[in-house]
């Protein structure tokens, strides 16, 4: 009989302490998904991850506008809006991606994955370099956007949806540009994707 009493108490009190540790998790996760979210009410686009309280960088336009010079002949860039990017890379599946302006930043990446495309933007750091989503502790950076590109391809990139990661994928094709025709007038069906 007190071999079943202490037993029952060690379950008991694994399974009270299970409990603690889950509740903790879930507060901690709530309090980070209700911190991204008043962050999103002034962010305007979705972003590679959730700053933590890191003041912005002080990035002013001259910065930022020689990041779309050359990039006209690159087969990832397309001069289309937000909505017609989304579009395209949706009729490419997981890991679709193209290189556009932006209304708010001089460029953002819409990638598809998991049923949805991300619009991260990208900008240029006061040091020169570029990088994906808003500044964050040792982000990863590069020379220019081609390096950002080709290193995205063979590695992945981690999405965030809501300030939790919501999976990874790497850059895998771009839907072919339309010579000679303005890009905003084709329909999603009629896009062809380069492997």
């Amino acid at each position: 009989m007190c071999f079943y009493v202490r037993m029952v108490g060690r379950v008991g009190s694994n399974l009270a302490l299970r409990v603690c540790h889950d509740l903790a998790d879930w507060a901690a996760a709530a309090k980070r998904r209700i911190r991204y979210a008043f962050c999103r009410l002034f962010a305007r686009y979705d972003d590679v991850g959730p700053t933590h309280g890191y003041p912005p960088w002080d990035e002013t336009a001259c910065h930022q506008t020689n990041l779309v010079i050359g990039l006209e002949d690159k087969q990832w860039y397309h001069n289309v809006d937000r909505k017609r990017a989304q579009e395209l890379v949706t009729a490419g599946g997981n890991g679709c991606f193209i290189v556009r302006p932006s209304s708010t930043h001089p460029l953002t990446l819409t990638v598809y994955y998991g049923h949805r495309a991300y619009n991260i933007p990208i900008r240029r750091r006061e040091d020169g370099l570029v990088a994906l989503g808003v500044r964050k502790q040792n982000e990863r950076t590069f020379q220019n956007i081609e390096d950002l590109i080709y290193f995205h391809e063979k590695e992945e990139l981690i999405m965030f949806s809501a300030g939790e990661e919501s999976g990874k994928t790497v850059l895998s094709s771009t839907p072919v540009k339309v010579v000679g025709e303005k890009e905003s007038k084709h329909k999603a069906e009629e896009i062809y994707i380069i492997n």
